[in-house]
């Protein structure tokens, strides 16, 4: 977690390279690095830079400089802003004089009002685009106005408050937000806000630790070197304490509220972005990673007696003493304040369930999504996993995909979503819980044994531990996704938990007469009891061709709802080079359907974006993917693969070499035998290859139907 804000030096280092320079020789630089793209005035450069999928055009910027800091390894959702800068830069002598301000700005540097301003009137350089990319360019000294911090600031009014009033508005903005979070960086604060809405509700929890819980005599980890300072490297922990279990770490999950203390000396405040201990268990090594919103360190009002090093902080003083100390009062009425807002927004719902933006969707709980393959059934989850969790419809549009992706990383990172493909090797150990074979580690005394000895520990599967974290927050959706379930051993993966998960038996279900129907089970080998959550959402995704849904274990079919996911040739609506890829689609899986069955058909997605742009993809997608799964649907009968080809050419009839056996009843020489054709290279780049696919069937010549009369 040390490396979250490596783009922060190396955003810095390049601004103040750049601005050593002209503006002539920047731009002659950045047209460079950035192919000729917008790129005439470092605001649009940066923002290019910014783009996710630049990760490439970082490395050329690092070569071009001569950096000396490390390229970013940080680039994800909730690193810095997605910008989108769509303004030709029509005055970038205004752009470059106000990037040459805000690279060096501080608090006592001058400032220039009228600039700001002139700036700010560039078309679609609004507050929310031109506080991005200060940001980027001076990340301690600027945060943008967007969504991020919204509810701090009011963003929708905020913004044309700056556009009227300029920059004395943003910089009494900026701290205000520094009141709220003191001793905090803007580059924290801004990561940290992606997390403070998670999970935005009254079920938020507080916990205290102590800096000095890695042990009696110990030191105060706060500002330790290395891999042991809580605040480098934004974690806290208590220590291995021998390997016995002391604290209930697995606790706190992500959006939970961490007080950090030295006796009655507060420390700081931190939001729980990750818990290893919840994902893993209890274990050597193991770590809370904490983003950082109040440093500010200082004594306790009151005392707080003698906690243990860590627990919950509303069973002792420690809550109330760090509320009640003017440094931290700010940041715990703004998270209150999110409480609130979080708890007046569900009366809302409550009261007014007709209002259509507070309605909510019902989704089945257990579903697979079965097809043949390539009809995006992987693809689809991510939509469906969304939808869940926001309790929204699935969305279907191409548009919001980029938004819906980037949800869905940012759910799975706080543990509301998880991923699994079953196997043949997979197992209910790894699924719920088994033993684990662990290697020991030699230790100053010896105690745990020479290096290589092998002792066995209790490990929770990834289900379990899902559902633990939907238990903990029942207000939140959780989304198992299990990709190739039909590929693993149901019976066995599952095992008691084939009924638990059924909807009537969730946890807190009832039956018709009003009576308690949830059930529990006792797994083996932890010997506790457990049962499924009913905000716990399961996701399976099946490839008919992989296994007949009518084999599919009858247990798991009666508690999934079934989605069936077959090609759709409409999603094609050009054609490639001539060659009509709708007609192509329908005019194989129809030869498909009747030669071998409906399961087995080629789906869309084998025919989208890079695998048929043009003549030359097509040509590798057939010969690299289509033409071997044919291979693989008809067990390498060529005549039935040409079939399905309509005989376009690509496959060709052969005839064994005469003498090659001598004469026997047991050898057909009039046997046909097929291949790919000899010119197969050649015969997949020409169009009319294709076109015969999807034309009409060719009529057999006179002298072949005289040929078939005479063998009747």
């Amino acid at each position: 977690m040390k490396e979250i804000y490596s783009w922060v030096p190396w955003f810095r280092e390049l601004a103040e390279k750049i601005a050593k320079g002209d503006l002539k020789g920047f731009q002659s630089k950045a047209r460079k690095i950035a192919d000729n793209e917008n790129s005439d005035d470092p605001f649009s450069f940066f923002y290019f830079l910014a783009k996710k999928t630049n990760r490439e055009k970082l490395k050329e910027a690092h070569e071009e400089y001569k950096m000396s800091c490390d390229v970013p390894t940080d680039v994800g959702v909730d690193t810095y802003p997605p910008l989108a800068l769509q303004s030709d830069a029509d005055d970038p002598s205004s752009l470059w004089g106000l990037f040459e301000w805000s690279q060096k700005y501080n608090d006592e540097a001058e400032t220039d009002d009228e600039l700001f301003s002139r700036v700010l009137g560039i078309e679609n350089m609004g507050p929310k685009t031109l506080t991005q990319c200060l940001f980027l360019i001076n990340p301690n000294q600027f945060m943008p106005i967007d969504d991020r911090w919204y509810k701090q600031q009011e963003k929708d009014s905020l913004g044309p408050a700056i556009k009227k009033q300029g920059w004395e508005c943003y910089k009494n903005a900026l701290e205000k937000v520094k009141g709220i979070f003191p001793g905090c960086e803007f580059y924290e604060i801004y990561r940290a806000c992606g997390i403070l809405h998670h999970p935005n509700s009254s079920d938020r929890e507080f916990f205290q630790i102590s800096s000095q819980a890695s042990g009696d005599g110990g030191g105060d980890y706060w500002d330790a070197e290395g891999d042991e300072g809580f605040n480098r490297n934004n974690w806290v922990y208590t220590g291995w304490q021998g390997g016995k279990k002391k604290y209930p770490l697995e606790k706190p999950t992500p959006g939970d509220i961490i007080l950090v203390r030295k006796g009655g000396y507060g420390r700081a405040i931190g939001i729980v972005e990750k818990n290893d201990y919840a994902d893993k268990g209890y274990y050597e090594g193991g770590k809370i990673h904490v983003l950082w919103i109040n440093k500010a360190g200082t004594k306790l009002c009151g005392s707080v007696g003698r906690p243990p090093g860590f627990y919950c902080a509303h069973k002792y003083d420690v809550y109330q003493a760090f509320k009640d100390t003017d440094c931290y009062t700010p940041t715990f009425e703004f998270i209150e304040n999110l409480t609130k807002d979080s708890i007046e927004k569900e009366s809302a719902s409550d009261v007014l369930p007709h209002e259509p933006e507070l309605k909510t969707m019902k989704h089945p709980l257990n579903q697979i999504l079965y097809g043949p393959p390539g009809t995006g059934k992987t693809w689809n989850t991510v939509n469906r996993a969304v939808a869940i969790i926001e309790e929204t419809p699935v969305s279907i549009d191409e548009g919001d995909r980029k938004k819906v992706k980037e949800q869905f990383n940012k759910l799975k990172e706080a543990g509301q979503i998880e991923m699994v493909t079953f196997h043949q090797n997979y197992t209910y150990e790894d699924f719920i819980e088994g033993i684990r074979p662990v290697l020991s580690k030699k230790t100053e005394d010896g105690e745990q044994g020479d290096k290589g000895d092998i002792k066995y520990e209790l490990a929770e599967g990834i289900f379990r531990r899902i559902a633990n974290r939907a238990k903990k927050n029942p207000k939140q959706n959780y989304v198992l996704i299990i990709d190739e379930i039909n590929r693993g051993n149901i019976a066995k993966i599952f095992g008691e938990l084939i009924t638990l998960i059924e909807v009537s038996k969730r946890l807190g279900e009832k039956d018709r007469l009003g009576e308690k129907d949830e059930a529990t089970a006792t797994l083996p080998y932890s010997k506790k009891s457990f049962g499924v959550p009913n905000n716990l959402y399961i996701i399976g995704t099946m490839n008919t061709a992989d296994r007949s849904i009518a084999l599919l274990d009858t247990a798991l079919r009666r508690r999934f709802d079934f989605v069936e996911m077959m090609p759709d040739p409409q999603v094609f609506k050009e054609t490639v080079e001539g060659v009509d890829l709708k007609a192509l689609l329908t005019a194989i899986n129809e030869r498909i359907c009747v030669l071998h069955d409906r399961d087995h058909q080629i789906g869309h997605t084998y025919f989208l974006n890079e695998n048929a742009k043009d003549m030359a993809s097509l040509a590798k997608t057939f010969k690299n993917r289509i033409i071997p799964l044919l291979q693989e649907y008809f067990y390498d009968n060529w005549e039935k693969i040409d079939l399905v080809l309509n005989k376009n050419g690509f496959i060709s009839e052969c005839k064994a070499s005469k003498g090659l056996f001598k004469q026997s009843e047991f050898v057909d020489t009039d046997r046909k035998i097929y291949e790919l054709s000899p010119e197969i290279d050649h015969k997949l780049k020409e169009v009319g290859n294709y076109t015969k696919i999807y034309g009409p069937a060719e009529q057999p010549s006179q002298e072949e139907k005289e040929q078939e009369n005479q063998n009747r």
